[in-house]
């Protein structure tokens, strides 16, 4: 039994790392001149980490961007910018899963806390990486000037960075909300049988 249960696991974190990398692929909503673009593929990695548990859903994360990678390689963009993304996408979904785990049934007010805590993780965590690893190897490796866009490295995480990612925490944690507590009932039920 407890074979078949692993099994399952490991068929749902395949299915939901592909479903992932294909709404990685195709990304929605270019902001900031296209410079930065919202995708959703962390809605499912959350509906993983519902279904399982945060390590499940860290998985899924990291299969996803590799997925990605090995799909539709952007090159030197993807090799500065895929680590970045992990980081922070794995922050946001680590502080969501600190404020519902404790609770047998998620709570709105649980989700919101963490979701809360998870934008202003990722946006603080996206600024410090755009300073010190981001800018300096795309400005190195990309042929990426900040001159070209008229800012200096401060201007480009006040004005860009920091509202960018702050406005992506927020629409992630609706859009994440609109999707999951509809389901809320399913979700049990899945994790009753991977358990």
């Amino acid at each position: 039994m407890h074979s078949v249960s692993r099994t399952r696991r490991l068929v749902v974190i395949a299915l939901l790392s592909a479903v992932a990398a294909v709404l990685m692929i195709f990304p929605t909503l270019p902001m900031f001149g296209g410079f930065m673009k919202l995708d959703f593929s962390v809605v499912i990695v959350l509906i993983g980490m519902l279904i399982m548990d945060l390590p499940s859903a860290l998985v899924i994360l990291v299969f996803r961007s590799v997925i990605k990678v090995l799909i539709m390689n952007s090159g030197v963009n993807d090799w500065i910018g895929m680590p970045m993304n992990i980081i922070a996408m794995a922050l946001f979904i680590t502080s969501i899963w600190l404020f519902t785990r404790k609770s047998p049934v998620l709570t709105l007010k649980n989700y919101i806390i963490g979701a809360t805590f998870g934008t202003v993780s990722l946006t603080i965590v996206m600024a410090f990486l755009n300073y010190v690893y981001a800018i300096p190897l795309y400005q190195k490796f990309a042929n990426f000037s900040l001159a070209s866009v008229g800012l200096n490295l401060k201007q480009w995480i006040v004005e860009m960075v920091l509202p960018f990612n702050l406005i992506q925490g927020i629409v992630l944690s609706f859009v994440t909300a609109l999707v999951i507590f509809p389901i809320l009932n399913y979700i049990k039920q899945q994790k009753v049988q991977l358990k």
